[in-house]
């Protein structure tokens, strides 16, 4: 196995324990700020106006103000996006297919009900509808320019003040068995050489190869830790690397490698999840003598990918002390139901097929907390995903929605933060339904990591109540 430091800057982090709750793999595809269709823009006719609208909306005036505020910091010369939208000449090539986007809210990438029905959430890109009319408009009104300046484009998203690392260059094999059919997980190990306990608030994660990495997950373990039988994390560790001596880390399909004790999961990232700042105040704890492992979910799917490699790189902010210490949890009872003696199963060729768990925080590994604040919600399905919703049971009022996506996106995947936190008490349970499209299945569809099989998780940054 092969350590990997290449310090940037260093800048401080802050305390966190992850309570003893399933940790699931994230699996998906896409990337961070865009559609990823790569349009070459639109040869149909270009629409002429047709005089009935009262006002003329331009390019200018009403149409740039959206973009650059909602779409150019990804869709410009550099950005993430495979197109730009910062000139005149961008917009109007690209104002079929942004129309046809916009309207139908698969642009900007934010899956999360961004109305205030439902959770109010931080930094939404989400398109009002008036914003998605002003659009339309202009296209029908036959893509006016207007006249005047254009402001600066923003900067692309980015963390500051990081230090870097990276995954070694890797060749994937297939080695998932019947509920992974066509992926590897592999763990490799980070010193991160840290002076002092540390704690993390905000990272970014970069694939070398994206079409091969579907999620990575970055555990801390103390690598002394006595995981039973006389043996250490570092131990099982060296055990499972020697499974495979002549390739880099080792397998992982439980969590940070069979056999292994983790502290927490500061780090979770999948395609569409782009550089993140965890709240103000807040951060997860890494202890002085921790190590990182990074596991890393591969997809070979696509067979032209075999032989291919990867190095990911990871950027992590540090800082020495936070207000708040918080931490993630990995609730789902679908993929959990595998170590059951009859899983839960999802039945083929249905529209619509609704799993639903239910759990308090105190069943999450939380009891004698008393409360805990819900600071952000990752929602989690693979392919046959349609819908997700989060909802807190409260006794006397019913279900209060925290998180509804009502378009599942499995290649739009991303951490929302609230714009203030939602207060659980560690009695009051917290109801997740997934709604899944089973009709392109013939048979029952197992729970399991891989692509073709069914999760149901909602991963969640908590942080204990004042």
């Amino acid at each position: 196995m092969t350590l990997f430091v290449s310090p940037r800057s260093h800048h401080p982090a802050w305390p966190s324990r992850l309570p003893a709750t399933a940790l699931v793999a994230l699996l998906s595809s896409g990337l961070a700020c865009a559609d990823h269709d790569d349009d070459e823009g639109d040869d149909d006719p270009v629409p002429q106006p047709s005089g009935e609208d009262p006002r003329e909306v331009t390019f200018v005036a009403d149409v740039a103000p959206i973009y650059y505020e909602r779409c150019v910091a990804c869709h410009q010369p550099g950005g993430a996006a495979p197109f730009s939208l910062t000139t005149y000449a961008d917009a109007r090539t690209y104002a079929l297919p942004s129309r046809a986007a916009t309207a139908a809210r698969t642009m900007p990438p934010w899956l999360v009900t961004s109305d205030g029905s439902c959770g109010e959430f931080a930094d939404s890109i989400a398109l009002t509808d008036e914003q998605i009319a002003t659009i339309g408009t202009w296209v029908d009104q036959g893509m006016l320019e207007g006249s005047g300046s254009l402001p600066t484009p923003p900067n692309p998203p980015n963390v500051p003040d990081t230090v870097e690392y990276a995954t070694p260059h890797f060749v994937p094999e297939i080695a998932g068995g019947d509920l992974a059919q066509f992926d590897e997980y592999r763990c490799f190990l980070i010193d991160p050489n840290l002076p002092g306990d540390r704690y993390v608030t905000g990272f970014e994660l970069e694939p070398g190869n994206p079409a091969l990495v579907h999620h990575v997950v970055v555990f801390n373990l103390d690598p002394n830790a006595d995981v039973g039988d006389g043996k250490t994390n570092l131990d099982v560790i060296h055990d499972l690397a020697a499974e495979s001596p002549d390739r880099e880390g080792w397998p992982c399909f439980g969590a940070a490698g069979e056999g292994t004790e983790f502290s927490g999961a500061p780090i979770t990232w999948a395609p569409g999840q782009g550089p993140l700042a965890y709240p103000p105040g807040t951060g997860a704890k890494v202890a002085a003598d921790e190590l990182l492992v990074a596991q890393v979910h591969y997809n070979l799917s696509d067979t032209s990918l075999l032989g291919q490699s990867d190095s990911t790189r990871l950027a992590i902010r540090w800082a020495d002390q936070v207000d708040k210490e918080g931490f993630f949890v990995f609730p789902d009872p679908l993929l959990e139901s595998l170590f059951e003696s009859e899983p839960d199963l999802l039945p083929p060729g249905q529209p619509s097929y609704q799993y639903t768990w239910q759990a308090t925080p105190a069943e999450l590994g939380l009891a004698g907390i008393g409360a805990v604040d819900i600071y952000g919600i990752f929602p989690h399905m693979h392919e046959l995903g349609r819908k997700f919703s989060l909802s807190v049971l409260r006794d006397g009022e019913g279900p209060s929605c925290a998180a509804d996506v009502q378009n599942w996106d499995f290649n739009w995947q991303r951490m929302y933060f609230y714009q203030q936190p939602i207060r659980v008490f560690e009695d009051e349970p917290l109801q997740v339904v997934c709604d899944y499209d089973t009709t392109s299945r013939t048979d029952d569809v197992y729970p399991g990591w891989g692509t073709r099989n069914e999760m149901c998780l909602a991963l969640m940054f908590l942080v204990p109540a004042e």
